[in-house]
């Protein structure tokens, strides 16, 4: 460590990861009660304390240069954990105040979900959530940056990354899901289905990756034959006003009150998902973030 040289001080910080939050010095100052000449100044501190620019300023507003992206992941970090570190020491001194922030995928947004948040929001009444929908790959940078504490997902057991901890809560069967009026609605084994469009999320990770895989090698599905989609309602209204098909968890269909459509009862049924907790393998959990995570565990029993 060079002690010659001074260390950027938590203002700097904070100031830095509003500005990237936002892309506005303007917007920044505003987040944190600061004047913009202020907000300014720290920025510049910032810049002369790392010897290098870190944004780039423009008519519409700043971007980060390659400096800045380097930095803008660590930043958030420290941010995270002084804000995770304060949490922790309130609730375990009896001010339950702080917050928590979870990714849910969309099945377990429309089931479980509900009665976690109602039970959690009896034991820690001031603690504010933050919720977001979405498959591990679109979280997990949220997820290591500490701005989420865990995500409840599906994932690709074998390629996950070492400094993540998956934890099994459940197993949920999928299902095929068209139209009830389909000209496939006959159909009682995938390979019936060669001849579809399908609507499917991207496969990036998770329990589609290893759909797509399970399709791929039954020669049911292609490139051409799919149009990829990542919101659950945008799907399901291609699905009930067009021949396309989908597949989601069994019993999501009638969850969205969606009559129109219809769960195959298949002779070789899709492969199941398996869905986890998943949380940094280094940070501990808040009190209140724990008491969220055995909420869900317990809610997954249940069902």
């Amino acid at each position: 460590m060079d002690s010659g040289r001074a260390e950027p001080r938590l203002h700097h910080i904070r100031a830095f990861v509003a500005v990237a939050t936002h892309g506005s010095i303007r917007s920044a100052a505003r987040e944190l009660g600061m004047s913009q000449p202020a907000m300014t100044r720290s920025i510049r501190e910032l810049e002369a304390l790392m010897n290098t620019a870190l944004l780039v300023r423009g008519a519409s507003g700043v971007t980060l240069t390659d400096s800045g992206r380097a930095l803008e992941r660590h930043a958030r970090m420290i941010v995270s954990e002084l804000r995770r570190a304060r949490d922790s020491v309130d609730q375990v001194s009896g001010r339950g105040r702080g917050h928590v922030a979870i990714g849910v995928s969309a099945t377990v947004a429309r089931t479980i979900l509900p009665a976690v948040v109602a039970r959690f929001q009896k034991d820690y009444p001031q603690v504010s959530m933050h919720l977001q929908e979405g498959q591990l790959s679109a979280l997990v940078e949220r997820l290591r940056s500490g701005e989420l504490d865990f995500t409840i997902s599906t994932v690709d057991t074998d390629t996950i990354d070492h400094d993540l901890r998956i934890q099994p809560l459940f197993d949920k069967p999928f299902v095929v899901v068209m139209r009830h009026d389909h000209p496939l609605a006959g159909a009682t084994n995938p390979e019936m289905l060669c001849h579809a469009r399908w609507v499917l999320p991207t496969p990036r990770s998770g329990y589609y990756a290893g759909l797509y895989r399970w399709l791929d090698e039954k020669h049911i599905i292609n490139a051409q034959s799919r149009l990829e989609c990542d919101s659950f309602t945008t799907s399901l209204n291609l699905i009930a006003q067009s021949d396309m098909i989908g597949v989601f968890a069994q019993g999501m269909v009638a969850h969205h009150g969606m009559a129109g459509l219809v769960e195959l009862s298949l002779e070789t049924p899709l492969p199941s998902a398996r869905f986890h907790l998943v949380r940094h393998q280094e940070r501990p959990l808040t009190p209140a973030a724990e008491r969220l995570a055995q909420l869900f565990e317990y809610e997954s029993r249940a069902g």
